[in-house]
């Protein structure tokens, strides 16, 4: 009876120690590896001119202030470094909170790890390597 209790108790110390060293293990993005990212794509990150502060894009959220600039001289790029993929959950929702009933321009919006990232491409084609940018973030 000893041996089978025993086994138990380890079987539950195991499972522990694995779920917390799984979420240890997150992969975290930084500003630089995305400004990186851009500038190998030949794509110029220049700070954006003329922008209300009350842009929906540029507002902080859960906390964290976006790092914005404009791409192809007239889209937007604003992204969000957060400490974990949860507290980006979190952004998205309050995001998502403040803009339901607003009309906000056109945009993608991207959740890639540690990273929220908004894509505005308001009166023009999205740019094709963007995508790139953002499916060679996920690996």
């Amino acid at each position: 009876m000893r041996i089978i209790v025993f086994i138990l108790i380890l079987c539950f110390i195991t499972t522990g120690c694995m779920k917390g060293a799984s979420t240890n293990d997150e992969i975290l993005i930084t500003a630089e590896q995305i400004k990186d990212s851009f500038e190998t794509h030949d794509i110029l990150l220049s700070e954006p001119k003329g922008l209300s502060p009350e842009n929906v894009f540029l507002r902080t959220l859960h906390g964290v202030k976006p790092e914005t600039y404009t791409i192809n001289e007239n889209q937007l790029i604003s992204f969000y470094v957060y400490s974990s993929s949860q507290e980006t959950e979190k952004g998205l929702k309050e995001f998502e909170d403040k803009t339901a009933t607003a009309l906000v321009v056109p945009h993608t919006k991207y959740q890639i790890a540690n990273v929220l990232l908004f894509y505005v491409h308001e009166g023009s084609s999205k740019d094709e390597r963007v995508v790139e940018i953002i499916e060679g973030l996920k690996l």
